[in-house]
């Protein structure tokens, strides 16, 4: 028995393994907040506090030296043919980006369906999802929740904090992560009309952003154009973060990410990069980024339709995208006439979401947009007339300089019938867009829904709802001065024409929108209107976060605040006041006077807290074209604008 036991503990020990000599030998995590690692001890890398710092109480001094670093190792974004150049242009990038997208490729089925729109709180707090899954969709990662500032106006300010809480030399601060931070601090907050948890441009991106690389480099482009109003060198970063997510959007079409997920990714770094392409160049329009959007955007439709998804969600998630296209389309509008889609691409759904938006009656409360606010219908429609009057003002300048030439050939000046097919044509799309806005209802108050920002209260929105549409009504009176015609009174003091028989029903809603003086000649009118648009704009403080919404209302508006010219009215028999030149100040143009120094006052608050490159050419178009109107010119803001070169996203 004792040989036995012999035995078996000599097999025992031959087969049991070997001991593990030193176990601290193991490889160590080389992560964790700065106390855990001076303490040696594990640290589970939780945010914004560590568990061995809150279990203690001891405020955790955070993760600020451990860089961001993009890494493919969840995400090969390889090219089709490893032996294909990469382009080196930026435009080449733009133009290889925008044909891969809007190549016709086989639709493949979702996984699952995605939300990108968070739209409720407990949408944002998502549960954890597991670090090895790369097809968790958008609506179960893991929720980033940013920092959210105190609200402040002084970016140097919030960059100055950032150094000194940092516990790290300011020389080992990376850059990367600066601007991510200053995305989430600073730049989010200012491209949305509302700030907080369910501002989409902050917790959906602060979902998505370390886990897409175009959209990493995406917020990185916008943080630094941002800071290169203060910082000049931060401007050539800007530009390359924006080339980084150009490359980025190539590699991942090419390597035919369509489904779902990826189109929802692509559209949103589309919108991030695509509309801010102006903060860095002015003269970057960004047009053919808006027509890659609504490519991505046809095309997740065409995949739901195939998948025979149609839940609320998702129609939420339409609506967002939908509209940014439609606010996006009425800036691009008034600097490139071609409208390459139609509204009605946007599909059914955004038909309905006109209709609930711009009536009272319905049962459903209304969430602001961060970029259309609750009236996207007024934008679409101010978007038709930016086109229409850029493409007639150009026909009439090509028509122009033809008779000129005839003019010079013949000895004596040729007029441009009034009555020409191109002008009867404009002027009946022109009043058909004024019918559509006179008619349009904004929701009552109480069917609007708080987002939770202080700073924009809704009422807010329906002030800048109503500022739209008398600035796109003010533009159509400008340029077809017979449509205004009709709706002031005449001499007599009836509205509209006295031979007409009857009373246009579109003339009351007119008198209800625009309660106007009898006797009032066209021109005065237009002042009238201009003047009332910027008391509109003046009862939204400076902080209020539709600042980003409001600049070309301002530039539209401006242009029409005039001084009385020395002369008669020529629009109207109408006869003017004294012409002397020692004439006594009168309460309109002191009006006047104040209203041009609000708009001045409002383009340099627009300068110092949003990307400034825009807003500096829309000052230097509006004080042209006032400086042009002081002189007795007939000027035009859009024409003063085409002849300076100007032209930019005022957004």
């Amino acid at each position: 028995m004792g040989e036995t036991d012999a035995a078996a503990a000599l097999q025992a020990t031959a087969t049991s393994p070997a001991p593990v000599k030193n176990a601290r030998k193991s490889p160590k995590s080389r992560k964790g907040c700065l106390r855990c690692k001076a303490k040696r001890l594990k640290c589970d890398e939780r945010k914004p506090e560590c568990y061995q710092c809150n279990r203690k109480q001891i405020a955790c001094p955070g993760y600020a030296t451990q860089p961001f670093v993009w890494s493919t190792k969840h995400e090969k974004m390889l090219v089709s043919d490893p032996n294909e150049p990469m382009p080196l242009n930026t435009k080449q990038l733009v133009r290889e980006a925008e044909k891969s997208i809007g190549a016709e490729e086989q639709v493949s089925s979702p996984d699952a369906t995605t939300t990108v729109v968070v739209h409720k709180k407990n949408e944002i707090d998502a549960q954890d999802a597991s670090d090895g899954d790369s097809q968790s969709t958008l609506a179960t990662r893991k929720t980033y929740q940013p920092y959210i500032p105190a609200p402040t106006n002084d970016s140097l300010a919030a960059i100055r904090q950032r150094l000194n809480q940092a516990s790290v030399p300011e020389f080992l601060i990376h850059v990367p992560t600066m601007l991510v931070e200053h995305y989430f601090d600073k730049v989010c907050t200012i491209f949305s009309s509302f700030d907080g948890t369910l501002n989409p441009f902050r917790s959906t991106v602060g979902r998505l952003w370390d886990g897409s690389a175009p959209i990493y480099y995406a917020i990185q482009s916008m943080a630094a154009a941002y800071l290169a109003n203060h910082f000049p060198r931060m401007a050539a970063v800007g530009v390359q973060m924006q080339r980084e997510t150009y490359k980025c959007l190539y590699q991942s079409q090419q390597a035919g990410k369509d489904n779902s997920e990826g189109l929802d990714k692509t559209l949103l770094t589309v919108l991030l990069v695509g509309q801010t392409t102006a903060w860095h160049d002015s003269r970057d329009l960004g047009l053919l980024h808006l027509k890659t959007a609504k490519r991505l955007n046809r095309k997740r439709k065409e995949q739901q339709m195939l998948m025979g998804d149609t839940g609320r969600a998702m129609q939420r998630q339409n609506e967002f995208f939908d509209q940014c296209i439609v606010y996006w389309d009425m800036l691009a509008g008034f600097v490139e006439g071609i409208n390459e889609f139609d509204s009605g691409e946007l599909g059914p759904a955004y038909n309905t979401l006109d209709t609930t938006a711009a009536s009272n009656d319905g049962a459903e409360q209304v969430f602001p947009h961060p970029w259309t606010g609750v009236a996207p219908k007024i934008q679409q429609l101010f978007a038709q007339v930016g086109r229409l009057i850029r493409s007639f003002r150009r026909v009439i300048a090509q028509d122009t300089t033809s008779l000129n030439y005839l003019s010079l050939d013949l000895g004596f000046d040729i007029a441009i019938p009034q009555d020409s097919i191109a002008t009867m044509e404009a002027t009946l799309r022109a009043q058909s867009l004024e019918e559509e806005l006179l008619a349009v209802e904004l929701p009552p108050v109480t069917k609007l829904v708080d987002a939770g920002d202080e700073n924009t209260p809704v009422q807010q929105y329906l002030i800048l709802a109503e500022a739209y549409r008398c600035a796109a009504l003010l533009t159509i009176y400008r340029v077809f001065p017979s449509i205004l015609e009709k709706r002031i009174p005449s001499v007599d003091g009836s509205i509209g024409s006295p031979d007409s028989g009857f009373v246009d029903p579109v003339n009351s809603q007119f008198a209800t929108v625009f309660p106007v003086a009898p006797m009032q000649p066209p021109s005065d009118f237009l002042i009238s209107l201009a003047l009332h648009v910027m008391s509109l704009l003046e009862k939204l403080p400076a902080n209020s976060g539709t600042r980003c919404l409001q600049p070309i209302i301002v530039i539209a508006a401006a242009s029409e605040l005039r001084f009385a010219p020395p002369s008669n009215d020529p629009l109207s028999g109408f006869p003017s006041q004294s012409s002397s030149i020692f004439s006594s100040i009168t309460n309109r143009e002191i009006d006047v006077a104040h209203a041009r120094r609000f708009v001045l006052q409002r383009l340099q608050e627009f300068q110092q807290g949003l990307p400034a490159k825009p807003y500096l050419k829309g000052q230097q178009v509006i004080q042209e074209t006032w400086a042009r109107a002081d002189l007795g010119q007939d000027v035009y803001w859009m024409d003063v604008m085409e002849e300076l070169g100007a032209q930019t996203i005022f957004g």
